[in-house]
């Protein structure tokens, strides 16, 4: 009997050690080959999952250096999915990412054995949150499609719309919002329109400057604030107004700016007109268009630009390097005096001198550099700069 129990207690262990040296130890992923997944997913029955990834992205190394090799998640992965793991730079990655919208790394998408794409999202999670979801994804009620037919059936439902965005917004799709959000928001009269959960929907929902909801969001600021409040619509207002603005920006698209910032002026809020100065700033020297930084310049930057140092700097620097008309020059003085006051540091001093050499004002240049150069030497650093400088204004 006892040797009985003892081969049986050693037939477990044996057992145990034999299934646990089976565990995969890697992810079963396919390699940049979606049709390959495509075949296996319909014997399998299996639906796929893909990894959009980019060699040089930092959150996607992390992601594959740590969560895919977790024994849970491969597991889980193994077990329920036909995997692909999609490189971004090669011919099939390109061809992906186009086919499906995809604009940043890293991207998991789901998708079934017919290629319809029925769930995603982005970025770095822990294991516990990437198995979750995972298991979102095989969960028939949250994914897309199901989520949409829901929808459509009754787009008046505000519950039904926003299960769909809360799931569409962290989508591939999430450009989708917009067009979801109107279509609900047409729903709704103007007794039903301003409820919290519809606050909620357009909170969720709009985020193009372009869109009607949007429009309807700034023309209604006041009685979206009552089932919310003042600071949370103007912070949404903003935030929409920074999404738009980005896409032109990234690209340096003056045009598409352009129409933007029109609009964007309309709004006739004080955070939005500070955000559009920002970008002004930042298009109109990326294009080097300097008469209309210039133009913008000369109207703003009392108004946005007059506490911030770095920006006042930035500015005067540019003044010194692509402007040369002397009234303009003496407003960029002022501004650089207003630098010296918040910040009296050699560089702004110097950049002070140089703006009164440009306008021949030798006397207040010499002055300056003076006052910078003292600052240098006892900081103890190189003359080298300030002293090539002495050599323009022709002292010693």
């Amino acid at each position: 009997m006892k040797t009985t129990i003892k081969h049986t207690f050693i037939f477990i262990i044996l057992l145990f050690t034999a299934t646990v040296n089976a565990q995969k130890t890697t992810i079963d992923f396919i390699q940049n080959d979606i049709q390959s997944a495509v075949v296996e997913s319909k014997a399998t029955k299996k639906n796929i999952f893909v990894m959009v990834y980019a060699s040089w992205c930092v959150h996607c190394n992390k992601m594959k250096s740590t969560v895919l090799t977790d024994p849970a998640v491969i597991t889980f992965f193994n077990d329920n999915f036909v995997n692909v793991m999609m490189d971004s730079e090669t011919l099939q990655g390109k061809e992906f990412m186009k086919r499906f919208n995809i604009k940043s790394y890293p991207t998991y998408v789901f998708l079934d054995e017919k290629e319809t794409h029925i769930y995603s999202s982005g970025g770095e999670f822990t294991s516990e949150a990437f198995i979750i979801e995972g298991q979102k994804a095989l969960n028939p009620y949250n994914q897309l499609p199901f989520l949409e037919k829901q929808f459509n059936q009754d787009r008046s439902n505000p519950d039904k719309c926003f299960a769909y965005l809360y799931t569409l917004k962290k989508s591939i799709d999430a450009e989708k919002s917009d067009e979801v959000t109107g279509q609900f928001l047409a729903t709704q009269s103007k007794e039903q329109l301003f409820t919290p959960m519809n606050w909620k929907i357009v909170a969720y929902g709009v985020n193009d400057l372009n869109s009607k909801s949007f429009d309807l969001m700034v023309n209604h600021q006041a009685d979206f604030a009552k089932v919310s409040s003042p600071k949370r619509v103007e912070t949404k207002i903003v935030d929409v107004v920074k999404r738009t603005f980005a896409t032109s920006m990234n690209s340096l698209d003056s045009i598409n700016y352009s129409k933007t910032r029109i609009i964007a002026k309309n709004i006739k809020l004080s955070k939005v007109d500070s955000l559009v100065f920002r970008n002004d700033l930042q298009m109109y020297e990326g294009i080097k268009n300097w008469k209309k930084y210039q133009e913008t310049t000369l109207e703003s930057v009392s108004k946005f630009a007059w506490s911030d140092y770095s920006i006042l700097n930035g500015i005067t620097k540019n003044y010194n390097s692509y402007i040369n008309e002397t009234e303009s020059l003496k407003t960029a003085i002022s501004w650089a005096k207003r630098a010296v006051e918040l910040n009296n540091s050699a560089e702004t001093i110097l950049l002070l001198a140089r703006l009164h050499h440009k306008i021949g004002d030798k006397k207040a240049a010499i002055e300056n550099a003076r006052n910078a150069k003292a600052t240098i030497v006892a900081m103890g650093w190189s003359t080298k700069e300030i002293d090539a400088f002495y050599g323009e204004l022709g002292i010693k």
